[in-house]
């Protein structure tokens, strides 16, 4: 089993850097965006295929007659992103728990603490696919880059607070300007607060930058939130809008193309996960306290865990609103559809 990656530790000290002011749409479009999926790395042959190649062999036995062993064809390699969030539980319990294995697939996973990395990772093909959002892939489908929804994954995006600013009229919070964070913050808060809103791509910067008064309020992943929270802000939970969470598995073009077995393989293996954790969510919170690094060893009891499901995709009134909120953000009608954000297939096949 292979070892997971990680791109650049997580860390909650330091310096607080200074709020980003709006780019230009192509820089949102391409960099201090969020996320996404993946340019495909090179396709290893399926065991069907595999299972092609051994004539050779088959014809040495014949004319010797010898007992010829049999060569298994190596594990199809599937490079994935993800970043520290909750949604994570799932995949790495699947890896510990060998289901990649059985469904004879090699899963490498790269943990990234920043959203730049992973879309550069996916650019130039370093990984197949990435755990994102919608805001994200809404943005690539407009900029032309293929990537598809293969399901949703569950987050978690508490609220942090300052004591006492949730009773105040205005607030000045802290998120990413066109992502989920800013979709959320408009979702949930907007109609009972005016919000002055600083855009801080960095989650450690945004976390100090609230931990030391310079914001009111702001929205972070879980289990980032409950750092906060230890730290004494208030943490707000909300439910999930229309029911779905906004993040995402996603797969490249090309990902999907050269490695659609695979790629099938690993939501078989995502939704025997779902099943134990169902029956046992503290597997869930020791996958997350395992893996994701620099996490207090007592947080594991404070964090707050979604609800996880079966491989699923929102429906297209969902995908819809996600659609035009971020043609909102960006200031532009972008001429896509829902249809152009997800492919299914990978949840209609068990």
């Amino acid at each position: 089993m292979r070892k997971n990656r990680i791109n650049t530790p997580i860390m909650f000290r330091g310096k607080v850097g200074s709020p980003a002011l709006r780019g230009s749409l192509f820089v949102v479009l391409t960099a201090a965006l969020l996320i996404l999926a993946a340019c495909g790395g090179g396709g290893s042959s399926t065991s069907a295929e595999a299972a092609g190649t051994g004539n050779s062999g088959s014809n040495a036995q014949e004319k010797s007659g010898e007992s010829v062993p049999s060569i298994s064809a190596a594990p199809v390699r599937l490079d994935i992103g993800l970043m520290p969030a909750v949604d994570t539980a799932p995949m790495f319990h699947a890896q510990d728990a060998g289901y990649f294995d059985d469904e004879g697939i090699d899963v490498e996973f790269t943990l990234f603490t920043n959203a730049q990395d992973r879309q550069s990772a996916l650019q130039t093909g370093q990984i197949d696919g990435s755990m994102t959002d919608l805001v994200a892939v809404t943005v690539n489908a407009a900029g032309g880059f293929e990537l598809y929804a293969t399901m949703l994954t569950d987050g978690m995006f508490p609220v942090l607070s300052r004591p006492g600013a949730s009773e105040q009229e205005r607030v000045k919070i802290g998120l990413m300007e066109v992502s989920v964070t800013n979709f959320l913050a408009d979702n949930w808060l907007a109609s009972d607060y005016i919000l002055e809103k600083t855009y801080i791509n960095a989650i450690p910067a945004r976390l100090e930058a609230l931990a030391s008064g310079q914001l009111d309020m702001g929205v972070f992943p879980e289990p980032i939130a409950s750092v906060g929270a230890s730290r004494g802000l208030d943490k707000l939970i909300f439910e999930p809008v229309d029911g779905f969470s906004p993040d995402v598995m996603v797969f490249t073009r090309e990902a999907i193309s050269a490695k659609e077995e695979a790629i099938f393989a690993f939501h078989r293996g995502y939704a025997r996960a779902v099943e134990d954790i169902s029956s046992d969510p503290s597997l869930a919170r020791d996958a997350i306290m395992k893996h994701i690094p620099n996490l207090p060893d007592d947080l594991g009891n404070s964090i707050d865990l979604p609800e996880y499901h079966q491989p699923r995709l929102p429906d297209p009134a969902y995908l819809q609103k996600v659609i035009s909120w971020t043609e909102n953000a960006v200031g532009r009608e972008l001429e896509i559809e829902p249809s152009q954000l997800t492919d299914g297939r990978f949840i209609q096949r068990k």
